[in-house]
């Protein structure tokens, strides 16, 4: 269900600017530590907390002016001064967001049409925009401008809607006592069957029911009690959060803060799954650290409903990645944090998926004619990766370090760029791999992580003989092509052998 449509935000906490547009049902944030993430879900949760009412008056004059007889009303929202961008309250706090229209009027039925008209007569042109634009005002974000979605039973209810699960909620349910904290969510009967199918997913497929707090467990047809709190900490703690999940049951919004902690992969899975089955009825917004979360491959049948975001530390805001990208083969974009946990020694980061089976296949040819015996043990340890095509500057600090050997190549149009793009990572970002532009091959295999952009604008030029065929598709014809070629292209396999430490003499021992 999505409930928040579009959210902008500037100057809260560490936020510098935000804007996410066509937000989905599940909206999964990843990037380094200390970007926003955190905040950006806190700020969400300023809403629950929202005062509604006509004494509060918009900031506009021309709005104010028109509200003192209409219908609409306006709210306010309580901030600190740490709440301010470099805890500088000169500064404003901007939040502009919107709802989707249709959601609304399911939720709060013959509320949108009144106001909308009714602000047809608003002199303020920003007066009757789908958005609500707030401003802060000194310790307080105040509606600036007045909106059909300013009402205050729609206000009422978006209170109410929220749902915060802050990170490390799952280590403090360990102090619990498991059985009183689940009766006392008195979750109905369909609520406790809901959380007795999750955990027969997780723990136990031959826990079908439930007495009182205690699990049933059928073997061999006799009933065996399990008690809750006989399960592991990490077993129990997701459990409270589910119970907590299943229980409120007017919230529409969940803001979920790093749910991996204590969970093996697993229970992870289920709890994507259940996660996803939620975000029929709920929009949901997760910050992960956690691969298992951003693997596209757990979420394929719901690729509509899901949006990621990655904060790009060079433009210093989220971007949103293009799923597209991966649908066909998830296993080779590095753009969701998977490849960070690779058990592949080496690396190869090209820019999009069709050259990473140009690569594939170049990098087999190689390692037929200088390693005709062990080859697949050779290309078993490389893994090709793309980076989302023009995306490539974002993923940047995702290429792991030490002790992986990784490079990126890049077609030789990007050269320029690349220099900027590469100089401006190792300057301002830390903690990350740094990189080193290198314009010979040969210096490839000096360093951990090189970039190295070829002698010719595009991959293109070194798999035709002149110009590619009429109607040509990169993603089908580029493979055949680089199959048909009898010799991997010499700049290309001088690169192979840079990267795997391949000299002559090594090259002639190996052969003897």
């Amino acid at each position: 269900m999505i409930i928040f449509q579009e959210l902008y935000v500037s100057g809260f906490r560490n936020i510098k600017e935000v804007k996410l547009e066509n937000l989905k049902d599940l909206n999964i944030f990843i990037g380094p530590n200390n970007c926003g993430k955190t905040n950006l879900l806190e700020l969400l949760n300023y809403f629950s907390k929202l005062s509604c009412g006509k004494a509060l008056k918009p900031l506009c004059g021309e709005c104010a002016k028109f509200y003192e007889n209409s219908k609409t009303e306006c709210f306010n929202v309580s901030i600190s001064y740490d709440d301010f961008y470099l805890k500088d309250i000169k500064r404003k706090v901007v939040i502009k967001f919107s709802f989707k229209e249709e959601t609304i009027n399911q939720l709060v039925p013959g509320i949108l049409e009144k106001l909308k008209k009714e602000l047809e007569n608003a002199q303020c042109p920003e007066a009757g925009k789908p958005e609500i634009y707030l401003e802060s005002s000194n310790l307080g974000l105040y509606c600036k401008h007045l909106s059909y979605f300013l009402h205050s039973d729609l206000m009422e209810e978006f209170r109410n809607w929220i749902l915060y699960c802050p990170g490390g909620r799952l280590q403090a349910y360990k102090g619990k006592d498991f059985a009183k904290y689940i009766r006392e969510k008195r979750l109905s009967g369909a609520e406790m069957r809901k959380l007795i199918d999750f955990i027969a997913r997780f723990v136990d497929p031959k826990i079908c029911d439930y007495r009182y707090e205690d699990l049933i467990r059928v073997i061999d047809d006799v009933e065996l009690t399990v008690k809750i709190t006989e399960q592991g900490s990490g077993v129990r703690s997701l459990i409270c959060l589910v119970a907590d999940i299943l229980s409120a049951r007017d919230f529409r919004i969940l803001l979920i803060d790093e749910p991996e902690l204590g969970l093996n992969p697993h229970a992870k899975h289920e709890f994507l799954k259940f996660l996803l089955e939620l975000a029929d009825e709920k929009q949901v917004f997760m910050v992960t650290q956690d691969p298992t979360y951003v693997n596209p491959v757990l979420w394929r049948d719901y690729e509509s409903k899901v949006s990621v975001y990655l904060f790009s530390l060079i433009d210093e805001k989220f971007v949103k990645i293009d799923l597209q990208q991966n649908k066909e083969d998830p296993e080779t974009f590095a753009g969701y944090l998977p490849h960070t946990a690779s058990l592949k020694k080496i690396h190869i980061y090209v820019e999009g998926s069709s050259d990473v089976y140009v690569y594939q296949i170049l990098l087999r040819k190689f390692l037929k004619k200088h390693y005709p015996n062990n080859w697949f043990e050779i290309e078993n340890k490389i893994g090709i990766f793309h980076l989302c095509g023009d995306f490539w500057k974002h993923l940047l600090y995702t290429i792991p370090k030490k002790p992986y050997h990784c490079v990126v190549i890049l077609d030789g149009d990007k050269r320029e760029l690349a220099k900027k793009i590469i100089s401006k990572h190792n300057k301002s970002i830390v903690n990350t791999a740094k990189f080193k532009i290198v314009e010979e091959p040969a210096d490839i295999g000096k360093i951990l992580n090189a970039v190295y952009c070829l002698q010719r604008d595009k991959i293109e030029d070194y798999l035709f003989p002149s110009e590619p065929p009429p109607n040509y598709n990169k993603r089908y014809d580029a493979p055949k092509a680089a199959e048909r070629l009898e010799e991997v292209p010499k700049e290309i396999e001088e690169v192979f052998k840079a990267l795997l430490g391949i000299g002559e003499k090594n090259d002639k021992s190996r052969r003897a």
